[in-house]
């Protein structure tokens, strides 16, 4: 069921202040919502702030933190009356294996990535139900198909899946009138690489094909409207769960092959660089990264995922076609 328009909602996005939270915070402004961003880092804030104009705002909060979250919807409320769509995007990571994860790593990727969102999930929850809106969580394909070298994400991405799995179902059982929607991005030209804690020793980077934020971000915004249940971004994306799904044997051995190259530049990068895991970085990052070279700024996939009537109305047309020539040939046969 449709949503209210964007121009009439009050939306909050966490990690609003980077990455494809700040191209979400952007492009739903862009149509007219009142946007509040949430992140932990002030230079970030006051970027965001400024690009917002004067419906924006910018709340400095760990989702971490259950009474931060908490305080930040309290924020919202005083300042707006309402919560219209609360879009979970925060996270962080780390570029390790499995078996070498320091637990306080481990820890904080669960506490941010997965608690989090169910955070967010559990403050935000009573005015959702209120304005009857939305709960938005930015997900990721490595929900359903994890990689190596990143176990923390991948697990805390999957456990959120999970979760967010069962609320749904218990709105439907219990007619809670709040949609819960999941997105799940491929790899995205973020700053976030060159955030992330890493022993690589060398740059990180994300598994080819890349995009910009910008066209995730219009399909993230489009949720707020019209949610979806799960929504694969990128053509990455929707190979990487049909191949789970299909062959996840054969996704093993290509992961073996490719798995540690593909995620890294080859340039040198000291372990123990500054990495926003525990503590942000300085400075306003921005929505985009590095790769913009090597990134997509548009995806047909997931823009012909998001109007299936389209779909729907050519493969019907060329069936109509295809019999329209069928049967010429046997009238001509006939004849």
């Amino acid at each position: 069921m449709a949503k209210k328009p964007l121009s009439e909602q009050v939306v909050v996005v966490t990690g609003g202040t980077a990455g494809l939270g700040r191209a979400i915070a952007r492009a739903a402004a862009a149509q007219g919502a009142t946007v509040v961003v949430a992140a932990r880092d002030k230079d970030g804030l006051d970027g965001a702030a400024a690009e917002l104009g004067g419906d924006g705002h910018a709340i400095q909060a760990d989702v971490s933190s259950l009474d931060d979250c908490h305080r930040a919807v309290e924020e919202v409320l005083d300042r707006f009356g309402r919560i219209d769509t609360f879009c979970a995007n925060a996270m962080v990571t780390v570029y390790r294996e499995a078996r070498e994860l320091e637990p306080d790593e481990l820890r904080r990727v669960i506490d941010v990535n997965y608690f989090g969102a169910v955070n967010c999930y559990w403050a935000a929850l009573p005015a959702l139900v209120e304005s009857r809106g939305t709960f938005s969580h930015v997900n990721s394909a490595l929900a359903y198909r994890a990689i190596p070298l990143q176990a923390a994400y991948c697990s805390s991405k999957a456990a959120a899946r999970a979760f967010f799995e069962s609320a749904r179902v218990e709105h439907m059982k219990h007619d809670i009138p709040v949609a819960v929607t999941l997105t799940l991005p491929g790899a995205i030209n973020t700053p976030q690489f060159d955030q992330a804690r890493q022993y690589l020793g060398k740059q990180p980077m994300p598994v080819p094909p890349i995009y910009e934020p910008e066209p995730f971000a219009e399909a993230v915004v489009h949720t707020f409207v019209h949610p979806i249940r799960e929504l694969p971004l990128g053509w990455g994306s929707q190979k990487a769960l049909w191949g789970q799904k299909l062959a996840p044997r054969v996704a093993d051995r290509v992961l073996v092959k490719q798995g540690w190259k593909g995620q890294h530049t080859g340039e040198e990068k000291p372990v123990g660089s500054p990495d926003n895991l525990f503590d942000p970085l300085p400075g306003d990052k921005g929505a985009r990264g590095r790769f913009s070279d090597k990134s997509r700024s548009s995806t047909i996939w997931t823009s012909l995922r998001l109007r299936r009537w389209l779909v729907g109305t050519a493969v019907v047309g060329f069936g109509l076609a295809t019999m329209g020539v069928t049967n010429g040939r046997a009238k001509s046969l006939v004849r």
